[in-house]
């Protein structure tokens, strides 16, 4: 998910709810657990520090009051805007750093929507990564065990003849 927070992008994926949330924030892995509050309140276990705040959520807007300040964070779902920018360029791009576990398309290959290209694996969580539109494969940019970067360039289709 994408949230705004007074006007900055603040990127978030979640890699596991069990033991513990595993998030990906900004490129940044951080494990955290909620502990019992009363209702509009939080506690949280980060890395073993307590954190407390209250939360009232309205629509797409999360509102937290935070170690005294008042924060709004509004959420985007960048699953379509990232389909929809992909699907334009032709490129598929890492949402966060991994590694390629397995390739299951090659270059010249023609693809349906929702065949598989390849299976990632971040923060022990592996996730295979589908073509968001039919197409011919031009290039896969990475190979298996390759490790990359978040926005990395793993996939591009070739322009429509």
């Amino acid at each position: 998910m994408r949230f705004d927070l007074d006007g900055t992008a603040c990127d978030i994926a979640v890699m596991a709810r069990r033991p513990e949330l595993a998030l990906v924030v900004n490129g940044h892995g951080v494990r955290l657990s909620e502990l019992p509050a009363e209702q509009g309140a939080f506690r949280l276990n980060v890395g073993g520090q307590e954190i407390r705040g209250w939360r009232w959520v309205q629509g797409d807007e999360v509102h937290l009051r935070l170690n005294g300040r008042s924060l709004v964070l509004r959420r985007h779902d960048i699953r379509n805007e990232q389909a929809d920018g992909n699907a334009a360029s032709g490129n598929l791009h890492a949402e966060m750093p991994g590694t390629v576990v397995a390739l299951h398309a090659l270059p010249g290959r023609e693809v349906e929507a929702g065949d598989k290209l390849l299976t990632i694996e971040s923060m022990k969580l592996q996730t295979t990564l589908t073509a968001s539109r039919p197409g011919r494969i031009a290039a896969l940019h990475v190979a298996e065990n390759a490790s990359f970067e978040r926005g990395a360039l793993l996939v591009s289709f070739a322009e429509p003849e």
